[in-house]
């Protein structure tokens, strides 16, 4: 063990050689001077990733990452802070900022020039930096640090596709020519916290191993002291920027899911889903989907209220209630919301439930089709007419969703005999039509009803007919509906 610590120490500590020191020393210099090549490779890098991006185009934003030169001049950068060396600082620092103007007026030229509007996933994704941003970040900044000391370029080349410089940028010039300059202030914000993480670790690394000019050697300037003020700022802006967002988000996530939790609890339901948004300089945005045995009134409105008084910022706040009385319209609630589209508009379920005349078993909504399902239960004097006559009655109060009622399951409906049907006859068999649309038929057997099976037929259903036995339609290969 003592071994081992020894070597690490030597590692990361050990002081290189004079004359490698003034190899990795022009090296840095060399890779962010500012030159015709950096800039042309910064705009062929910003247009591969710009066209990449606009196609959501994984492969395509790689191999932006792979042509971009910001990393030469950002490693010049820390190694000019590490060093105490204003002029080194200020020209690289100088490097970094022509290769992001290219960047942004590649990325607005070629957007404004594109038919592609829709930010797609890609876009999207370099938005909003993260914890996990920062933390891929620093780690890629020593990794490049020590790759550059050690002049290993196929590290620095992975340390190229980790960080993702010129992709933020490219995102930033798509933002500003669309006119989304939330997008462009979150990629913005992307792309100094890279900027500032990697620099650091540079500086860091090469401090560490002694590529750095050593501080006796250092002469303090009214300059050096402004020059390392503005790198100062350049580097805390961005990290502590993050970091507030972090932190942000995280206290509201912990306050939304504590305060939907409370509001559930009488009814004994569940969070399916929580999302929340805090950007800096914004709302918070809270989204939510909910699973409950009955519909919360007024539920949003409580919400954003509640959490307006713990953020002491008013929230933006949606909130999804699913209503389900077991574990199956559970699972199908959650279902059809995950592939229905998203609306704004709440399904009424407890309003339509307590308009109801016969009691119900269970209830769920498809946003889809924009339709409430009640699962009835069965009553001592009632019948499938009774059940059809309340479900037309309920469609004529609802003008937004449509209303289905769903009848107790029978393995076996009366039928009317014969091959002619009297009007009366005919209602029964299109009432027995609705129970089996309800239930999911796909075909059904009919005994001694040849009218009843032609009309049915006529409906869609497959059937087999029986000629033995007394009048009846049985739904076959169906079963209850789930609930």
């Amino acid at each position: 063990m003592r071994l081992g610590a020894q070597r690490l120490r030597r590692l990361v500590f050990q002081q290189l050689p004079a004359e490698e020191v003034t190899a990795v020393r022009e090296h840095i210099d060399e890779e962010g001077a500012l030159t015709e090549r950096f800039v042309l490779m910064s705009a062929l890098s910003a247009g591969i990733a710009t066209l990449g991006l606009l196609q959501s185009s994984a492969a395509v934003v790689i191999g932006a990452m792979l042509v971009s030169p910001l990393m030469g001049p950002i490693a010049a950068l820390g190694f000019g802070i590490a060093s105490l060396d204003g002029e080194r600082t200020i020209k690289a620092a100088r490097a970094v900022g022509v290769g992001a103007l290219v960047g942004l007026l590649i990325g607005m030229a070629i957007t404004g020039l594109s038919p592609i509007r829709n930010a797609t996933p890609e876009i999207l994704a370099r938005t909003a930096p993260t914890l996990l941003d920062l933390a891929v970040a620093l780690f890629s900044g020593l990794a490049g640090g020590y790759a550059t000391v050690h002049r290993r370029g196929e590290t620095a080349i992975g340390v190229a596709i980790a960080t993702a410089l010129m992709p933020p940028l490219a995102t930033v010039g798509y933002s500003v020519a669309v006119a989304r300059f939330d997008y462009a202030f979150g990629a913005l914000l992307l792309f100094l916290t890279n900027l500032a993480a990697i620099a650091f670790a540079f500086a860091v690394v090469t401090r560490l191993r002694g590529v750095a000019r050593p501080f006796r050697q250092v002469r303090i300037t009214r300059r050096l002291i402004f020059a390392g003020l503005a790198a100062l700022l350049l580097l805390v802006t961005p990290l502590a920027l993050t970091l507030r967002r972090i932190s942000l988000e995280t206290s509201a996530i912990t306050a939304a899911r504590r305060e939907i939790t409370a509001m559930l609890e009488p009814s004994g339901g569940s969070i399916a889903q929580l999302d929340v948004r805090w950007r800096n300089l914004q709302r918070p945005r809270i989204e939510a989907i909910v699973v409950s045995e009955r519909y919360l009134d007024g539920a949003e409105a409580l919400l954003a209220e509640r959490l307006q008084a713990r953020l002491h910022s008013a929230p933006e706040v949606r909130l999804q209630q699913l209503v389900s009385t077991d574990t199956r319209a559970e699972v199908r609630a959650l279902v059809e919301s995950a592939l229905a589209p998203q609306t704004n508009t709440a399904a009424p379920v407890e309003t339509v439930r307590r308009a109801l005349r016969v009691p119900t078993i269970s209830a769920w909504s498809d946003p889809a089709s924009r339709t409430l399902y009640f699962a009835v239960a069965p009553l001592a004097d009632g019948n499938l007419a009774l059940y059809r006559a309340e479900e037309e009655r309920l469609a004529e109060s609802q003008r937004e969703w449509r209303v289905a009622l769903v009848p107790p399951f029978a393995a076996s409906l009366p039928a009317p005999e014969g091959e002619a049907l009297s009007p009366e006859d005919e209602a029964q068999v299109r009432t027995a039509l609705w129970a089996l649309q309800r239930w999911g038929a796909t075909h059904v057997r009919v005994t001694s009803a040849p009218g009843a099976a032609a009309l049915l037929r006529e409906a869609g259903l497959a059937v087999e007919e029986i000629a033995e036995g007394g009048p009846s339609i049985a739904p076959m290969g169906s079963a209850p509906p789930a609930e």
